[in-house]
């Protein structure tokens, strides 16, 4: 669909969603706190919001534009204030920071998708996305050379509040790979293009370094369909990441490569059965993290077969899990099953809903301009890549560091679902 755009409101609506993205990925206010104040984040959406529903308003447009993103949104605003109020667990139903945090990203991925009108508005979105995350780059080489460790030689990584261990930082940089090479393909600079490829070489770095062992599995799953791509279309660049990566490979702490060859071991000890009793003391620490992830899937999902409507609730209290689900508490390493503790099947679906549409609409895009627009085949194709990378980090991982899965949804769906035109 295509919407002529007459007002300055429209344009500035645009630039203020454009900034509060900017200003998300790389917190500014973390690291100069005399902008904690001022709110610039708030300050950003909610005048995007205003000057959207002026020149809506002028312009004679919805202000809301009910694709399946906001359809989907629209639900899950619905159903999580049900269970902040109806979760049996929920000590208190006062607007607490998982609600904020949910109410927030769906407000702004309604207004993305309201807002993305066009194919250049949806570039300009991926632009502010990929200039965006440059920091991160930068700060994990650095803080690679500096020797900066989370535990052992894993790499911690900037630690702000949209990534605060090193399965957040490796989660961000396995999704930002697709799109830094579709710069790589697209970009008409030069310094733009090669910049991009050594960006997504330095990603893979970073991610070998932080010993993510759920980063790496997400890797592997992208390279599984990026080799063929690039062995096929851009050689050299598939021969110019496999020179720096014989490079850098020796510079992988070698307890990061112990850790990654626990991978297989792990895999078994989660898909097979555990014993409850066990003795902690006799296990290595990955043999003790797989135990203990296979527990806390077992236990949330007894947990959620007990409260199958709408979970415990939003932000229930761990001390009514501790005598019957004692490791459904605290971080639950699946994204499913945290929806599901969380809003019980209802989040579970919610969250399926979400991953569904963004791998099925960047197939769709992929498949349709393919032969006729190249630029926005491999923008779907980009889409696809990273939708894979959070279905699969998203089985063994939950983002660290929030207490609501929805935060990073959020995130992701805000800033990767403006494509769905």
């Amino acid at each position: 669909m295509q919407i002529k755009v007459n007002s300055v409101a429209a344009r500035w609506a645009f630039r203020f969603l454009l900034w509060y993205i900017a200003i998300l990925c790389v917190q500014p206010q973390n690291r100069f706190l005399f902008l904690y104040p001022l709110r610039i984040a708030n300050f950003s959406i909610l005048t995007a919001a205003v000057l959207h529903f002026m020149s809506s308003a002028q312009e004679g447009r919805p202000f809301i534009r009910f694709g399946p993103a906001t359809i989907t949104a629209l639900l899950l605003l619905f159903f999580s204030f049900i269970s902040l109020h109806a979760g049996v667990f929920q000590a208190s139903s006062a607007w607490n920071g998982d609600i904020d945090i949910i109410f927030k990203n769906s407000f702004v991925l309604i207004l993305v998708e309201a807002m993305a009108w066009n194919v250049q508005r949806v570039w300009a979105i991926q632009a502010t996305l990929f200039f965006s995350t440059l920091w991160w780059v930068k700060g994990g080489l650095r803080l690679a050379a500096a020797g900066a460790t989370y535990s052992g030689d894993r790499l911690m990584g900037p630690s702000v509040s949209l990534i605060e261990n090193p399965n957040g930082f490796a989660y961000l940089m396995t999704v930002m790979i697709p799109l830094y090479l579709y710069f790589y393909q697209k970009a008409s600079n030069r310094l733009v293009r090669w910049g991009s490829l050594a960006c997504a070489i330095s990603a893979v770095y970073i991610v070998l370094e932080t010993g993510s062992r759920t980063g790496l599995l997400a890797l592997i799953a992208v390279g599984v369909f990026l080799v063929p791509k690039y062995g096929a279309k851009y050689k050299r660049a598939l021969i110019i990441g496999g020179i720096a990566f014989a490079m850098f490979f020796p510079l992988i702490g070698a307890k990061n490569i112990e850790r990654f060859k626990t991978i297989p071991e792990s895999i078994r000890s989660f898909l097979g059965g555990a014993k409850e009793e066990v003795d902690v003391a006799e296990m290595t620490q990955d043999e003790q993290s797989a135990w203990e992830r296979k527990m806390k899937n077992r236990h949330t999902w007894n947990l959620i077969k007990d409260y199958p409507a709408f979970g415990v609730g939003i932000s229930a209290s761990d001390e009514f899990l501790w005598e019957k689900y004692p490791y459904a508490t605290g971080q639950v390493h699946n994204e499913i099953l945290y929806a599901g503790k969380q809003m019980g099947f209802i989040g579970i679906g919610l969250y399926v809903s979400f991953m569904s549409i963004l791998f099925i609409s960047a197939l769709r895009v992929q498949r349709m301009a393919k032969g006729w627009w190249e630029e926005i085949s491999d923008l779907g194709w980009t889409f696809k890549m990273q939708a894979i990378v959070f279905i699969v980090g998203g089985f063994s991982l939950r983002y660290h560091g929030t207490q609501s899965i929805w935060r990073l949804s959020g995130h992701r769906l805000h800033c990767f679902m403006s494509f769905a035109i």
